[in-house]
């Protein structure tokens, strides 16, 4: 077994089931936030890590639990924060794709039904190579900062999603 192999099979020992592995690609602390009756977006969140020799790229995400699910980063100038629909998230080769509250995430327009913290969200992460990553993302409670933000705010900066 090599030793990168070794790594990776102790990594997902120690984060049990949530952490998922497509090729040199493994994703891990994935969660959805809470959001409150009614909202149309939620956000999601995790960590990719790239442990190949290539730079990749996170170019789509679906889930059957929403309308459709877009990539966005936040983004603050004059004191304000806009989120800006993405193309791609950069992976760096060897290293990591972080998406938290304030920065990268995934939103989660239009959910199907209402999701409360202990629920679970199925997902399938698209790549730039066309491989695919089927995981499940918990949904939990979210706090304090940006991440405190009403998802129903979203709208106000982003524009209502069709």
């Amino acid at each position: 077994m090599s030793a990168m192999l070794r790594t990776l099979t102790l990594l997902l020992t120690l984060f049990g089931a949530g952490a998922a592995l497509a090729g040199d690609l493994m994703v891990m602390g994935q969660w959805v936030r809470e959001a409150p009756p009614g909202s149309q977006a939620l956000a999601g969140y995790m960590m990719v890590h790239n442990h190949g020799k290539q730079d990749r790229k996170l170019v789509a995400a679906e889930s059957p639990a929403f309308d459709h699910v877009e990539l966005h980063r936040s983004i603050f100038e004059g004191g304000m924060a806009r989120m800006v629909p993405q193309d791609f998230m950069p992976i760096p080769a060897g290293g990591q794709l972080e998406l938290k509250p304030g920065d990268y995430h995934l939103m989660l327009i239009k959910p199907k039904q209402a999701l409360k913290a202990g629920d679970t969200v199925e997902m399938t992460l698209r790549f730039d190579d066309g491989s695919t990553l089927k995981t499940t993302f918990p949904v939990k409670k979210g706090e304090g900062g940006m991440e405190g933000m009403q998802m129903h705010d979203h709208e106000h900066m982003h524009g209502t999603p069709q």
